[in-house]
């Protein structure tokens, strides 16, 4: 018999994972054993969500500018309007699976004012929020800044600001991956590439075994870094593994394709193609649209010569 706390209501907690599996069956495990509410507010489809907690025992919003009927547009603005809305009426806990998200797309210091805008709002009501992200996506003086508005809360253990609840925990849910442990540190895994265009680079793929969450989510940084867009592997980040390998090597083939694509641009801009090197630039970073892309190179460049 394990102790599975819950944690204080009327404050802001961060929850650090490497593995979104273990932290939506912990958050089912938590509801469970103490009744409380739960809302979830999420980058993940309701389609993904269902494959990591049962809908139907959640409120949940999908965060993205779609129309549809769960759909929550994915502002700051917003998302805090719908939280103090929260806040003002009943209790519960919401689970903000997006910190990532944001800080990609609002920038790190929006969001850590969002995230302390958050912890003055929440005092005094009946609602906790949590906020589970990755600490491999961010660097040691974001963690701080974000454990100092958020303290961390530690789902396998019973931190003294909580309330204890006894429940049966699996020891599928706290044992660790036998292959995640044995692979190697992330940054021999993660081995530079070769520089194919100032600012591209062609990076070593990595084996099927080694493609942790942590990994993946180290390459897409590379990838962002060199101003892919990356919001297509987000959801490979709670897929198991063979299918988030399979997914990985689908994007990772879009990129060989683009930076490829790149060279024969600068082909083109050294032949006075400005125009066109702007626009077909601005799609080639989106990764949408290559054998369109790829066939008006062709046609540009015979055409020049």
């Amino acid at each position: 018999m394990q102790v599975l706390s819950a944690p204080a209501l009327s404050r802001i907690h961060s929850i650090q994972t490497e593995d979104p599996r273990r932290s939506y069956l912990w958050l089912q495990q938590m509801m469970r054993a103490s009744g409380t509410n739960v809302t979830v507010l999420t980058r993940l489809s309701p389609q993904r969500l269902e494959q990591l907690i049962r809908l139907e025992d959640i409120e949940h919003r999908w965060l993205t500018e779609k129309e549809d009927s769960t759909s929550l547009e994915p502002t700051l603005e917003r998302l805090h309007q719908f939280m103090v809305d929260c806040f003002d009426s009943g209790g519960g806990h919401i689970w903000l699976d997006a910190v990532e998200y944001l800080i990609s797309m609002h920038g790190f210091d929006a969001t850590l004012n969002f995230i302390r805008s958050l912890a003055d709002a929440v005092a005094g009501s009946e609602w906790a929020v949590l906020l589970p992200f990755s600490p491999s996506a961010l660097d040691s003086t974001q963690i701080a800044q974000i454990r100092r508005e958020a303290p961390v809360f530690e789902t396998t253990t019973s931190p003294p600001d909580t309330v204890g609840i006894e429940d049966e925990v699996s020891d599928a849910a706290t044992e660790p991956d036998d292959a995640d442990v044995q692979e190697k540190e992330i940054d021999e895994i993660i081995a530079p590439g070769v520089e194919v265009e100032p600012g591209l680079v062609m990076l070593s793929r990595i084996p099927e075994v080694s493609l942790s969450r942590a990994v993946l989510q180290r390459r897409m940084e590379q990838w962002k870094a060199m101003d892919f867009d990356v919001s297509d592997l987000l959801a490979a980040l709670v897929m198991e593994r063979e299918e988030r390998y399979a997914r990985y090597v689908e994007y990772e083939e879009k990129v060989r394709r683009a930076v490829e694509c790149e060279r024969r641009i600068r082909e083109l801009e050294a032949l006075g193609f400005m125009t066109e090197v702007t626009k077909l630039r601005f799609r080639l970073m989106q990764l949408t649209g290559l054998d369109d892309i790829e066939a008006i190179l062709t046609r540009l460049l015979a055409e020049a010569r």
